[in-house]
Parts: C-alpha cells; sequence; structure tokens
C-alpha cells in the first residue's frame, strides 16, 4: 500500500492519510479515493485524502449523534513525526498534535503500523485532554468523501462484521457494523475497527465535505452501489482532564481474488490471541456471559435470558387477548416448549418498554419478526406470564399474568 505520491510525505497536517493506493496484479498503483479535477484540465488534480471529524460537548444521550461542537479535519498544531521504528517501507510511524474542537483542547497521536508484504495498514487513534475542562461526548469520524477504487467511481459499498475470519453483510440496518467492504469486480477495500461504540455509514459523495458523517449509521442502507462516501465512527470515552482514550482501526486493500485473504489477515492481526468476540460487546466470549447476543449499554453489554415460548398467537390488533381464554398458552410447562432468548431493560424480568433482542432459535428476535407486521402473543416459562411483542421491532408493549 502507499499514501501519497510516493515521494511526498504520506501523512497530511490533519495527521490524516493523504490519498491511498494499493500496488495492483498489473503492478501499477491504483488510487482508492477520487482526484478532484484529473479530467477538466488546467484544473490542477487535486487528490483526496482521508477525511476525519471531531465532535464534543452537546446532548450525547444517543451513542451516534451530531450535537455540540464539531470539527472536520481539524490541523494539528505543533505537529512532529516519529519514524525511530520504521524503516525499508514497514513499521510504526507517529504523528502527535495538538487540535482544538470548540473549546476543547486536545492531544491527537495516530500511530500508523505496516508490516512488510501486508495489504493492510493498523492505526491506533489516541486522544488526550490537555485542555481546562472535562469533555463529554466525544465522537470521533474516519473516511472519504468520495471513493474511486481502481478505475471504478461507483463501488458496491457493504455494511458487515468480520465473523471467524470473513466479511458478514449485515442482515439488518439497525445491526452494529464494525467492518465496511468496498468492492468492484476487480478490487475491494476493506474498513475495520474493534473499538466499543463502533459503528460505520455511507452515503452520497460531495467534493467539500464527507456526506456519510452527517448520517446514522442505523438509518445507513446495507448496500449499494454508488458514488458514495463512507466513514467509520467511533463514540469514545468523555474524558477528564489529562485522561486519554485509544483505538485501534484498519484499512486494507487487495485485488479482489485476495480480498478474503487479507480479510483473513486483519482478523487474525485485531485477535491476535484469536479469542472472538461474537456479539463485538468488547468482551471476548470465554468471559462473556452471553456471547452471541447484541449488547445492551445500560445492561454493560450483557442483555438478560429469559426462556420464551415456541408456542404463539399473532395478531393485528393490540391488546386484544382475554387472558382466560389462553388455557392453552398458560398451561405450557415442558422444556420441550421453550428456547433461551434475551431481552434488554434493567432487570431480569421483562417489563413493558423491553426488547426481546435475540432468541437462539431464530436469526431475528422471532420467526414471527420476518413478517414484521402486527403482534405476537409468546408465554415467558419462568414468570407464567404471556408477552405481547410488536413484531415490527421486538419491543413488549403489554403483559398477561396467567391464572
Amino acid at each position: 500500500m502507499r499514501f501519497g505520491d510516493g515521494v511526498e510525505l504520506s501523512i497530511n497536517t490533519s495527521g490524516n492519510f493523504k490519498q491511498p493506493f494499493y500496488l495492483n496484479i498489473g503492478s501499477t498503483w491504483s488510487q482508492l479515493t477520487y482526484t478532484d479535477g484529473l479530467l477538466a484540465v488546467p484544473i490542477a488534480p487535486n487528490p483526496y485524502p482521508l477525511d476525519s471529524k471531531f465532535g464534543v460537548g452537546g446532548d450525547g444521550t444517543n451513542t451516534w449523534n451530531t450535537t455540540g461542537d464539531l470539527q472536520p479535519n481539524p490541523i494539528m498544531a505543533g505537529q512532529v513525526f516519529d519514524s525511530s521504528g520504521f524503516s525499508g517501507g514497514s513499521g510504526v510511524i507517529k504523528v502527535k498534535g495538538n487540535i482544538t474542537v470548540g473549546t476543547a483542547q486536545l492531544e491527537l497521536i495516530n500511530s500508523f503500523n505496516i508490516d512488510a508484504g501486508d495489504n493492510f495498514i493498523e492505526v491506533t487513534t489516541t486522544a488526550k485532554n490537555i485542555g481546562a475542562a472535562a469533555i463529554t461526548n466525544l465522537r470521533y469520524w474516519i473516511g472519504t468523501r468520495d471513493d474511486y477504487v481502481g478505475g471504478t467511481d461507483s463501488p458496491t459499498i457493504v455494511r458487515g462484521n468480520l465473523v471467524s475470519g470473513a466479511f458478514q453483510p449485515l442482515t439488518l440496518m439497525t445491526e452494529v457494523s464494525s467492518a465496511l467492504r468496498i468492492t468492484t469486480p476487480d478490487e475491494g477495500i476493506l474498513f475495520f475497527t474493534l473499538a466499543s461504540n463502533a459503528n460505520n455509514s455511507h452515503a452520497g459523495f460531495d467534493f467539500n465535505f464527507n456526506p456519510s458523517e452527517n448520517l446514522d449509521p442505523d438509518t445507513a442502507l446495507i448496500s449499494n452501489t454508488i458514488d458514495g462516501s463512507y466513514s467509520m465512527y467511533v463514540r469514545m470515552n468523555d474524558l477528564a482532564v489529562n485522561e486519554s482514550d485509544s483505538f485501534t482501526w484498519y484499512y486494507a486493500a487487495a485485488a479482489l481474488d485476495d480480498l478474503d485473504d487479507v480479510i483473513g489477515d486483519v482478523a487474525d492481526a485485531s485477535c491476535p490471541t484469536c479469542i472472538p468476540d461474537t456479539d463485538n460487546d468488547g468482551i471476548l466470549d470465554p468471559f462473556d456471559s452471553c456471547p452471541y447476543a447484541a449488547g445492551v449499554a445500560s445492561l454493560s453489554g450483557c442483555p438478560w435470558p429469559l426462556y420464551i415460548g415456541n408456542n404463539y398467537k399473532t395478531t393485528t390488533v393490540s391488546n386484544s387477548i382475554e387472558i382466560a381464554n389462553e388455557g392453552y398458552l398458560c398451561s405450557l410447562s415442558n422444556a420441550d416448549y421453550y428456547n433461551i432468548a434475551y431481552h434488554s431493560g434493567a432487570s431480569a424480568e421483562p417489563v413493558v418498554g423491553d426488547s426481546i433482542i435475540y432468541n437462539n432459535n431464530y436469526t431475528f428476535s422471532h420467526s414471527l419478526l420476518f413478517d414484521t407486521e402486527g403482534f405476537a402473543f409468546m408465554k415467558l416459562r419462568d414468570y407464567n406470564k404471556i408477552v405481547e411483542v410488536q413484531k415490527s421491532d421486538g419491543k413488549i408493549i403489554a403483559i398477561y399474568s396467567c391464572p
């Protein structure tokens, strides 16, 4: 891989990669972002580096938000490089400088690590609060305003995750995406992080800013073929004065025939002990009491287990059952009638407003959620109650006590 024209410094004044390239099968360097003005002679070509943006302050109730002060591509004051660990085109280069976001003062360090022969680079981004006040709702975006992969201006962008060393597309838009795969018929890119509170999005392009930074990842399409932009979003920790937070991310590119192998290399590098974190909640499977269920922030990453009935009723009208007529569902007690599921909420017993977020026997929260219209009624074995679930999103809207 290469960043910039091969002669100039590879890192710009914001501490970001200059225009990225990969060495293709024909032994020529193929660009991975757009070059503005390339076809508009005599306008000088303007190759696009990666874009970053920091956000601080504002309402941080939601993990993703654009409130508070936002600063795209902040310029590093007092920028310095440390290349003592870099030699012969491989190793570690660090860049450090101070940035200002609103009234917040941050020391930013990007550490770039590339091994000889690798088709990916590992980046550790560290932000330290060097100001006089605490920093809340710290956010970071990294990506490009306009992709251009090889000779293709409209590649296919897919949101997904790395599962057992392979890229797996999302099945629902609202699932968290730790990886983006951007491909053409000839080559591909992988953007990836295991950082907690990370998500990815993509949108149309713009010559002046990165539109994907303004798109809530929960509303981003799983896949699209478009002349577009993309970004990785990370909600970082709040920082007291002199505190810092770091996360590591990966940028990879290869010929399409080699991309799966490179993705496997990235997966190995990001998990050197090869212990998986199946639900991407930051807790490795051996230490996670529910490694196959999507984490819930208010529960420190682990939702509550419960046994939910395989027998059910459906309706298009909510609150439409009489418990006195539900003798069959209420009488079920044999373990064969139930499977383990997980729900959100503040306590082990679910209440109205919680959601059934995972069910071991089904891809979705419940098989009924393949049909997203109406409501489903199922028994909760351990509580001798019938729960009414809104099929569109698994939300519990009513609970009925069996006699």
